[in-house]
């Protein structure tokens, strides 16, 4: 006996659907949250950035560059120009860093090399002249790092604030 052979009437019909998209509800908590990330990427909110703060007081001006955010262990420079502005020679300016602040990172590099623990000499300032500390930070732990940069010169002293964040 033969088998019936049965002819195929062509493909299934496709699903009925309303075209409707349906989210649940932590969906729709966590697309527009997904799509914020690359807008704030193209924003620049997550890249490195370097901040500029400028003191002065009656012998010296102070410039300090640093580091405003940048990502965990990545090395990022930090500079403290101090310009003599008064009419003498300054013999010693020490520029101390905070301690709380530098431990926050690893691998410090400073030039001039510190003399105790995180004060840096600038020695010679004539009227008007300049000294570079040039400092190298190596991310180590992330998170927002604060500190203080304090510059004495001839009894005069000042300070300032600078804040770091590392990005994990």
């Amino acid at each position: 006996m033969l088998a019936a052979h049965r002819v195929d009437d062509g493909p299934p019909e496709a699903p009925k659907s309303d075209g409707r998209l349906s989210l649940t509800a932590k969906q729709v908590v966590g697309l527009p949250l997904l799509a914020a990330v690359p807008l704030l990427a193209l924003l620049g909110v997550f890249g490195e950035r370097a901040a500029t703060a400028v003191a002065r007081s009656n012998a010296v001006e102070v410039t300090v560059t640093y580091p405003a955010r940048f990502r965990y262990r990545q090395v990022q420079p930090l500079r403290v120009a101090v310009r003599n502005t008064s009419a003498n020679t300054l013999d010693t300016v020490l520029v101390s860093f905070d301690t709380a602040y530098i431990a926050r990172f690893s691998s410090v590099r400073f030039d001039p090399a510190v003399t105790s623990a995180f004060v840096v000499p600038v020695s010679h300032l004539a009227a008007g002249a300049s000294g570079l500390v040039s400092v190298e930070l190596w991310g180590e732990q992330y998170g927002r790092h604060g500190g203080r940069i304090v510059v004495t010169a001839r009894g005069d002293s000042l300070s300032v604030p600078i804040s770091t964040f590392v990005f994990p």
